[in-house]
């Protein structure tokens, strides 16, 4: 299934300093391990039925047109979950909150979090 209009999102985006990559990375991996124990991107109805799960990084440039001009020093990382159903947003908080990582993942969402939101696709291809 792929993600259509309407369909409800959980974004985030972290930077973070490249000698603090390895603990964020620690978590996110963590928080990776719980969404697959948890969520299904088939419509099982054991899990939370998601219809995508990915976080990407990058350095983050000094100039986006000229990467010539290097990196800032920070590296950028992108969280983006979409859930097939309204509710899995609710059903993905209630487990969140069983899960033994989840103050390791707000701290890291307080320390480096520059955006987070729950939203909704708008535009599809």
């Amino acid at each position: 299934m792929k993600s259509g209009n309407g369909q409800k999102t959980f974004n985030f985006a972290f930077k973070i300093p490249e000698a603090e990559t390895a603990y964020a990375e620690t978590i996110l991996a963590s928080h990776a391990e719980f969404m697959k124990k948890t969520h299904s991107l088939d419509a099982d109805g054991t899990k939370i039925h998601l219809i995508d799960y990915h976080v990407a990084k990058a350095p983050e440039l000094n100039d986006l047109l000229d990467p010539s001009k290097g990196t800032t020093g920070f590296i950028l990382y992108a969280l983006n979950e979409i859930y097939a159903e309204a509710e899995g947003i609710s059903q993905h908080m209630e487990q969140a909150m069983k899960w033994d990582g989840i103050g390791d993942f707000v701290e890291l969402l307080n320390k480096y979090g520059d955006v987070k939101f729950s939203g909704e696709v708008i535009h599809t291809l």
